[in-house]
């Protein structure tokens, strides 16, 4: 009886999740999404979602963020066919790109960390344009570190090139990796008074990464910074503490 009770309560439930209104010949389907939500993905599903252009956008965005989130959604498979989803939602006009299936591929890229596909990221980086897109793009070369990242965080650090702050924050995140003297001075630039503060923020944070001291967060202070004259660190010796209770020890 209380198992009956029990199955009965779960029918309500589905049915009243599903909306049915009466119109029972959609009860069946919506019952069944209703209770897949539960269930672990099926690879096989959402690969057919994200490599089907005709399958509706939403979807698409959606089965890309489900599979970037498990491991063998980000084998190399896998990660190939989100290069070829980028590359031509970027060969698209501007006013056709997906942005938001953009972002989804260029997250699982990042997440993916394959060097192999700093070009594409690097290249949404720079024409793109969608703010949010040209901010994935960073965040996912922060993930993926190389050298051919470098020349576009660089460029895309600039207030006179990518005029959003957010990205050029991320940008000067993503240049903490790499200790050359150009990315130094790159960052130097980003603290100018007119910079935004996040900007200026992030690229303070880079600087004392790279050269492993801090001289200040003002332009000035880093002005004409060198990483080959930068003096060598000391290096802190740990001083052991003399112990009370050893008589040895209560005379200096």
């Amino acid at each position: 009886m209380r198992m009956c009770v029990k199955t009965s309560l779960l029918s309500v439930m589905i049915l009243c999740a599903c909306g049915c209104d009466g119109k029972l010949e959609d009860a069946g389907f919506k019952t069944k999404k209703f209770v897949s939500s539960f269930s672990d993905p099926n690879p096989k599903e959402l690969a057919k979602y994200v490599f089907d252009e005709t399958a509706d956008p939403d979807m698409r965005r959606k089965a890309v963020v489900s599979l970037s989130n498990h491991e063998w959604g980000l084998t190399e498979t896998y990660l190939g066919g989100y290069d070829v989803i980028l590359r031509i939602e970027m060969q698209k006009p501007a006013e056709r790109r997906d942005t938001a299936l953009m972002s989804a591929t260029i997250g699982a890229l990042g997440r993916g960390g394959n060097p192999k596909y700093i070009p594409i990221l690097a290249l949404a980086l720079k024409l793109s344009k969608s703010p949010q897109v040209r901010w994935d793009a960073a965040i996912a070369l922060d993930n993926v570190a190389g050298d051919k990242a470098i020349e576009q965080l660089c460029k895309s650090s600039d207030m006179s090139v990518e005029k959003s702050a957010d990205v050029r924050a991320a940008c000067c995140t993503a240049l903490r990796h790499y200790v050359r003297q150009d990315v130094v001075d790159t960052m130097v630039r980003c603290l100018a008074p007119e910079e935004e503060f996040g900007v200026r923020y992030a690229a303070h944070k880079t600087l004392v990464k790279l050269c492993g001291r801090d001289f200040g967060t003002e332009y000035t202070d880093w002005a004409g910074t060198k990483l080959d004259k930068l003096p060598a660190l000391e290096e802190k010796k740990e001083t052991k503490k003399k112990s009370m209770w050893n008589p040895l020890n209560w005379f200096g």
